[in-house]
């Protein structure tokens, strides 16, 4: 048994490429392992900015020797008449360095065969793992790549050593003109000229420690976490959280030192969120509050250089802080000597697609779209003023200095908020501008003013319905323009706020707007129907309703959202009640049988026969009054109820009256009474659809 390392040595990998690589290495790995019935009884695996390392101990020097069965010509070609060996035969040993007397007869469904046993020796387990990793590397699934050398492979960085051993013994290689041997190297500051000799694997992590490298990936966030936690900050302040920080920041050092520093005071002016993307995002630090939640101007940054020289290097990041947030003020101070109105002319000069126009363009229609709404929400005039107001302004600050010089593009929305704010812009226009880029993702909240919900949607319905109406429909995992979260943002909104309107009246008025500024596709209105279909059938099953239930209710998928999720519940509550699954069993009778009909007689009481009609057509009447009422005041229960009492009659319907009787007139009369049953249905669900399980009812 012997112990094994394979060590990759690269130029600093970043963050965002190392665990994909980590898992991927392992799973190869594991999967060797298993194809080649070797062993091992420990693996470890992980990343630093510099490094993927894997060890593994107590593998077999050998892969275990095997009896292979080779079957050779039929017994019939293998013999000639007197027994003797044939040229078939003969050539079947020799292939196999077989003898004669090796030799079987092997017995199949197919007949008697020639057949020998063949001992297969086992391979040497540093063969296998050389041939494996030849084939890993060029395989490492980085998401974007670099050639750097004559070899053309391509890597996320350049490759720069590699250590591999089995047990003492180097496994001799070579890729991309580096050859392997036993060594590496510490941390950087240490000097890139003094190499690491590893004797065994197994002293592998421990060298690497003594010279500043906690290669273990864990290992090396415990101690971040540690050193955040243990760092005397005083004065009652605290970090502000921040999980995803601590994930990259392990990804970027390999000998963590939580290193307290600041920033000037007079930068604190300036609103939070600009202090915290420049502390945070773009240096990778961590910011401080009090206990009130004001923001310190102290901050943590996670240090990679020698823990002696803390001082000077905590310097040199004051100094970057210092003068990004410098830029950051002078942008403030110079955008806000303007109120952020006087921005929204210069949209002219942005693109926001090559054929939807500018962002001039695109906030127009953004404007006519939320009047639009505002009418559907038949809103009071202060308040569509405010959504209006609101609409003309959301997209002014990406015009602005603090935007346009692309330091905080991760901030639009934010940024108009603070410039309105500081313009004197009332309090919910200024939050709806932040506001109207929610949901930005599948975790964020939504809107939480009017305005900001109503402009929310305009904006994103003008995406969607602009991209698919020029044909560029997403398709598979392509989402360049992220319509689907636009569009998910749509429906999350208006079944969050319970607007009753028509969602296909908005579709249509958007298009019809669109039309002014491009030219359509000849499918564009049913494209974009079909798009929300998906939508709202996502939002469906995000509130854990059955499959079949939101089958049910497809016909009135894009009409009042609010009203669908009400009716898909009340579905719900009842699709396991006896008597509804028997009123189910009972309307897909009469579906089934008018379901291939195209036309439609109109329904002629003077040819009922049997009292069973009457009763249904009148109490149909019956019915029709019961539902207009429950449609009217959205009570689904009762109008479930009044279906599920008027099954009665549909089964005894069905229990006296033939209804493919052989008069054609009579028939097409049956047809059209089950058309009207069918119809009245329709206005509260197609229950049809709905999935029953009819032997636990004895039906």
């Amino acid at each position: 048994m012997s112990d094994f390392l394979l060590e990759l040595g690269f130029e600093e990998i970043p963050p965002s490429q190392l665990q994909p690589v980590v898992e991927y290495i392992q799973s190869s790995f594991i999967n060797l392992m298993k194809s080649t019935g070797l062993s091992y009884s420990a693996l470890k695996v992980s990343s630093t900015p510099r490094r993927f390392f894997l060890l593994s101990s107590s593998i077999p020097e050998k892969q275990e020797d095997l009896q292979v069965k080779k079957i050779g010509p039929a017994k019939r070609l293998a013999y000639d008449e007197k027994g003797n060996l044939t040229a078939a035969a003969l050539g079947f040993l020799k292939k196999n360095n077989a003898h004669p007397e090796d030799l079987y007869i092997e017995t199949t469904d197919k007949g008697e065969f020639i057949a020998l046993h063949k001992i297969q020796p086992g391979k040497a387990t540093p063969d296998i793992l050389k041939e494996w990793i030849y084939e890993l590397i060029p395989h490492l699934p980085f998401t974007k790549t670099m050639i750097w050398n004559e070899s053309r492979m391509a890597l996320a960085r350049p490759l720069r050593w590699l250590c591999i051993l089995w047990q003492e013994e180097v496994i001799p290689l070579e890729i991309a003109g580096v050859k392997s041997g036993n060594i590496t190297y510490g941390n950087r500051y240490l000097g890139l000229n003094r190499p690491l000799k590893i004797a065994t694997p197994t002293v592998y992590l421990s060298i690497l420690q003594e010279n500043a490298v906690l290669a273990e990936r864990e290992f090396r966030r415990k101690t971040i976490i540690e050193q955040l936690n243990n760092l005397p900050l005083g004065n009652g302040l605290q970090i502000i959280p921040d999980k995803q920080l601590i994930e990259t920041a392990t990804d970027l050092v390999e000998h963590p030192t939580a290193v307290l520093a600041s920033f000037q005071e007079k930068y604190l002016f300036l609103p939070d969120k600009i202090i915290t993307s420049t502390i945070s995002q773009n240096q990778k630090c961590f910011s401080i509050q009090t206990k009130d939640g004001r923001l310190s101007n102290r901050f943590i940054f996670i240090s990679n250089g020698n823990p002696e020289y803390s001082d000077i290097i905590c310097k040199g990041n004051e100094k970057v802080v210092d003068a990004r947030l410098a830029d950051a003020l002078w942008y403030f101070q110079e955008d806000t000597k303007q109120p952020l109105e006087a921005f929204v002319p210069q949209l002219k000069e942005v693109i926001f697609q090559s054929c939807l126009g500018t962002m001039a363009d695109k906030t127009q229609r953004i404007e006519k779209i939320t009047e639009y709404i505002c009418t559907l929400l038949n809103l009071e005039e202060p308040q569509k003023e405010l959504a209006l107001r609101t609409a003309l302004l959301c997209k002014a600050d990406l015009v602005t200095n603090m935007l346009g010089e692309k330091e905080f593009t991760k901030l639009q929305g934010y940024i108009g908020k603070q410039y309105a704010l500081a313009g004197g812009e009332p309090y919910e226009v200024a939050e709806g501008i932040y506001e109207h880029y929610m949901p930005r993702g599948p975790n964020d909240s939504l809107p939480q003013t009017l305005s900001g919900a109503i402009v929310a949607v305009a904006d994103k319905m003008d995406s969607v319905c602009g991209i698919i109406g020029i044909g560029l429909i997403p398709t598979g995992s392509a989402d360049p323009f992220a319509i689907r979260r636009a569009a998910n943002g749509v429906v999350q909104i208006i079944a969050d706020r319970v607007w009753h309107f028509n969602l296909s009246s908005l579709i249509h008025y958007t298009l019809e707007l669109l039309k002014n500024y491009t030219q359509l596709t000849p499918t564009a209105e049913q494209d974009v129907q079909n798009f929300f279909h998906q939508r709202v059938a996502w939002l469906l099953k995000q509130l854990k309703l059955d499959y079949d239930v939101i089958d049910s209710l497809e016909h009135l998928t894009l009409s009042d959202i609010p009203d669908l999720i009400q009716r898909a519940k009340a579905l719900q509550a009842y699709r396991s009640k006896e008597d509804f699954i028997r009123l189910v069993i009972g309307f897909k009778r009469v579906s089934n049988i008018i379901n291939g009909e195209k036309e439609f007689l109109p329904l002629r009481e003077e040819l009922f026969q049997q009292e069973e009609e009457r009763i249904l057509h009148s109490e149909l009447q019956k019915l029709r009054y019961t539902i207009d009422r429950c449609l009217e005041e959205s009570d689904y229960k009762s109008a479930i109820q009044s279906l599920i009492k008027y099954g009665v009659f549909i089964d005894n319907f069905f229990d006296a009256v033939l209804v493919n009787c052989d008069d054609p007139e009579l028939r097409a009369n049956h047809y059209a009474l089950l058309k009207e049953i069918k119809n009245e249905f329709l206005r509260i669900a197609d229950i049809s659809r709905l999935v029953v399980e009819t032997n636990k009812n004895g039906n």
